[in-house]
């Protein structure tokens, strides 16, 4: 299951969403990886880790998405949301293909993937042999399979933010 929203949020929180993500705002924090390799880079906001608030000063606008995603996708638990900012370093990068939740895990078929497009540009996300481009505003629902994004090399960033959502016990 690949479910892509359009014009996913009302226009006043889309444009709280990009402000709060494409100005000085929110604070990033440099992160030496991507996935598990240490030839990538990348700037990260986590909002929530393990099920629990990280930073509650910036999480209202992220929470208020929660709803929005439970009319599309219903889900019983929150594990992680994480902002990912990734720089234009003049070459389109992929990264290493990955699973949120390890295959391993006895809960990794439990888990439905959310990618938030805060804004356009040549990135793209691609899961399985799909392959789709960064829209703003755009939502992708996926079964917690393998997959990966990439660097863009048309804008000075590319901002996507990672929820990954409890859907069964």
């Amino acid at each position: 299951m690949t479910a892509v929203y359009k014009n996913f949020l009302p226009a006043p929180h889309f444009q709280a969403m990009q402000e709060l993500f494409l100005t000085e705002k929110i604070p990033w924090h440099y992160n030496n990886r991507v996935v598990t390799t240490a030839q990538h880079f990348m700037f990260t906001h986590t909002f929530m880790n393990d099920g629990r608030v990280v930073n509650p000063h910036f999480f209202a606008p992220v929470q208020a998405m929660l709803d929005l995603i439970q009319r599309k996708k219903h889900f019983i638990g929150v594990s992680r949301i994480k902002a990912n900012l990734y720089t234009n370093q003049g070459e389109a990068i992929e990264h290493p293909a990955h699973h949120d939740i390890p295959p391993d895990a006895d809960v990794s078929d439990k888990y439905c993937i959310g990618v938030y497009h805060v804004n356009a540009c040549n990135g793209y996300t691609v899961i399985g042999d799909r392959k789709i481009r960064s829209r703003e505003n755009q939502l992708i629902l996926f079964n917690n399979v393998s997959h990966y994004g990439t660097v863009q090399t048309d804008t000075d960033t590319r901002v996507v933010i990672n929820f990954n959502l409890r859907t069964r016990e």
